[in-house]
């Protein structure tokens, strides 16, 4: 979601793009709050924000986080 995103935007179309910067945004809550929910150790949890930090930088490049 978050390659397709940045291709869209790349790509000047405004509008889909910002389509799918709010789908990537409540799709990238939902695995945030099920990190929350689901027990698991540090090191996992950890292993989870790593493999989601490229979305967090797409957001935070975009201004949605």
């Amino acid at each position: 979601m978050a390659r397709s995103t940045e291709t869209l935007a790349a790509a000047g179309d405004r509008l889909a793009a910002a389509r799918a910067a709010v789908e990537l945004v409540k799709a990238y809550d939902r695995v945030l709050e099920h990190i929350r929910l689901v027990p698991l150790s540090l090191p996992e949890q950890q292993r989870v924000r790593d493999r989601l930090t490229p979305v967090a930088e797409l957001l935070r490049k975009y201004r949605f986080r």
